[in-house]
C-alpha cells in the first residue's frame, strides 16, 4: 500500500476472488488499510461474475476478464475518490485494464 496526495493506493495478485469467503476476506482487508484505489490483478472473475466485487464502500469498479476464470484485472475505487472515467482500455484475454 502507498499513499500518494493524501490518496491510498493498493496493488494485490489476489489469485482469485470467486469464493464467496475469500473475497470478502480481501475487501475486508482493503476497508482496514483505508484503500481508495485497489488494483487487483489475477480475479480470474467471468464477465458475469464481475458485479461480485463490490461492498457499500466501493463506489466505482472496472474489470478485465477472460472466457474462464483465469487472469483478470479489477480496479475499485472508494467511494469518497471524485474520479470520473473518460476511457476505460481492456484487453480481451484479461491480462491489462487501463482507466483515464
Amino acid at each position: 500500500q502507498n499513499k500518494l496526495g493524501g490518496i491510498s493506493f493498493c496493488s494485490w495478485n489476489v489469485r482469485g476472488v470467486n469464493e464467496r469467503i475469500k473475497r470478502g476476506k480481501i475487501l475486508a482487508q482493503l476497508k482496514a488499510y483505508n484503500t481508495d484505489i485497489a488494483f487487483l490483478q489475477e480475479t480470474h472473475l467471468k464477465l458475469q461474475d464481475q458485479a461480485r466485487l463490490r461492498a457499500n464502500w466501493i463506489g466505482q469498479t472496472f474489470h478485465s476478464s477472460y472466457t474462464s476464470k483465469s487472469r483478470g484485472r479489477s480496479i475499485i475505487i472508494c467511494k469518497g475518490i471524485p474520479f470520473k472515467p473518460k476511457n476505460t482500455l481492456t484487453d480481451k484475454d484479461g491480462k491489462y485494464l487501463i482507466v483515464t
